[in-house]
């Protein structure tokens, strides 16, 4: 099925620039409509003569001077509304808050053709600028509107005629109030279309983290398999070599020994004590082998976590599959500090990624490592939106369990420079990369 506008750029697009550009048009059309129905379409056409005909101020330059300030304004306001260019920006704010006012002048006494044209140009300025900018500049062009209004003068009119132009006090109110409930209005719809659009763009980057994560998660299982089954294969190899050379010279030295004792019935006292010795320190030099043998066996269980170069193995996997580029310093940290202390770094590295794409929207992930006076310091920053108040989830829960195990810690914060980071301090008791000999 279907699904119409979707897209957060789209909805930016048609709703926040598409319609109002519609609606700025539309209000353009009545202004030009309202113009025609008054004074008629051309001078040969005049069904009144407006009130600044003078014999210095033909009625023909009066159409003239309409069309052309209607034609600028129109194009500059669509232009401020449709382009981003910073300066084409600039400077069609001046030409059409200029030809807006010479608009007004020449539409002399109809206040409909001022209204629509004054709201038409509030309209484009809050839909484009940010807040506060929009708001800033309606108030200077509706001031701008007003003092044009009531000293027409400065336009260059002169004599009675400008009294004549003066609006009445009812009519600059209504202006005043049609111009602030247009500003209100527009900036209103402005921040609905922004919530909508940032509402869509949410539920996009939740679906794309979700289809991210299931991807690089099946990826991550898939090389763990891989090499689980490889790492299987050789270190069963290993162990077989490892048992045969080492449990079971132990063992055939055992045998022999007992055999030898066997065939010798007339052994004295210190012989066999030497001899039970003897097969005793093989026994528990075979139980000793017997030992590391099972640790090994039991470290096969998970192959990912093996060695703390699986972060790479991550980091390479995380960047095919979602595109963010993530940057690893791996400072002066050990190739491997143990099952526990490799499998709590690789952990919290995966969950730090997912939340630097799932809540973040980050662009580039910075990954440091650092160890200083029995400390191993991780530390995972962000280029994200960040947060302005931190929620432990599940996620961050999970990594203080892991670190409380090991007895570290975690610290959680969002810079004022943007961002997310987070740090894991882990103490190193400097046996992290050795068996467990002692554990049966």
């Amino acid at each position: 099925m279907t699904e119409h506008i979707k897209k957060p750029d789209e909805i930016q697009f048609y709703w926040g620039k598409g319609f109002p550009a519609v609606l700025i048009s539309i209000m353009l059309l009545f202004a030009y409509i309202n113009f025609i129905r008054e004074y008629g379409i051309s001078a040969a056409h005049s069904s009144s003569p407006p009130l600044q005909e003078s014999p210095y101020f033909p009625i023909a330059y009066f159409y003239i001077d309409f069309y052309v300030f209607f034609a600028v304004f129109a194009v500059n306001v669509l232009l401020f509304l449709l382009y981003k260019n910073f300066y084409a920006r600039f400077i069609a704010f001046f030409i059409g808050i200029a030809s807006a006012a010479l608009l007004a002048y020449t539409s002399s006494d109809l206040f409909t053709i001022k209204l629509f044209i004054f709201c038409s140009w509030l309209l484009s300025i809050c839909t484009v600028l940010p807040f506060f900018y929009d708001i800033l500049l309606s108030i200077v062009s509706t001031f701008c509107f007003l003092i044009a209004q009531y000293h027409p003068d400065i336009l260059g009119i002169v004599g009675s005629v400008s009294q004549i132009l003066v609006p009445k006090k009812e009519d600059s109110l209504t202006l005043t109030v049609y111009c602030l409930l247009t500003t209100i209005i527009s900036c209103t719809y402005k921040y609905i279309i922004s919530q909508w659009a940032e509402s869509v763009e949410t539920a996009h980057h939740i679906n794309m983290v979700m289809t991210q994560m299931s991807l690089f998660n099946q990826k991550l299982q898939n090389i763990a398999k891989t090499r689980g089954e490889e790492a299987t294969k050789q270190e069963r190899m290993r162990i077989t070599r490892d048992m045969h050379d080492s449990c079971g010279y132990v063992f055939v030295n055992i045998v022999a020994l007992m055999d030898a004792a066997e065939s010798r019935p007339e052994m004295t006292h210190d012989q066999t004590e030497e001899t039970l010795l003897t097969v005793r320190n093989l026994a528990a030099e075979g139980l000793q082998e017997t030992r590391k043998t099972l640790h090994a066996i039991r470290d096969m269980q998970n192959p990912i976590e093996n060695s703390i170069d699986a972060i790479y193995d991550i980091k390479k996997l995380f960047e095919q599959v979602t595109g963010i580029h993530v940057t690893i310093d791996s400072g002066n940290i050990k190739h491997d500090y143990g099952r526990t202390i490799d499998s709590i770094i690789i952990r919290t590295m995966q969950e730090a990624l997912t939340n630097a794409i799932r809540h973040g929207r980050a662009e580039h992930i910075f990954v440091t490592f650092w160890e200083e006076n029995n400390m191993l310091t991780m530390r995972v920053k962000d280029d994200g939106i960040g947060s302005k108040k931190i929620v432990k989830g599940i996620g961050l829960a999970g990594m203080e369990e892991r670190l409380a195990k090991a007895g570290g810690i975690l610290e959680i914060e969002s810079p004022k420079e943007g961002g997310f980071r987070l740090s894991a301090h882990i103490p190193l008791t400097g046996h992290e990369g050795e068996n467990r000999n002692e554990e049966t």
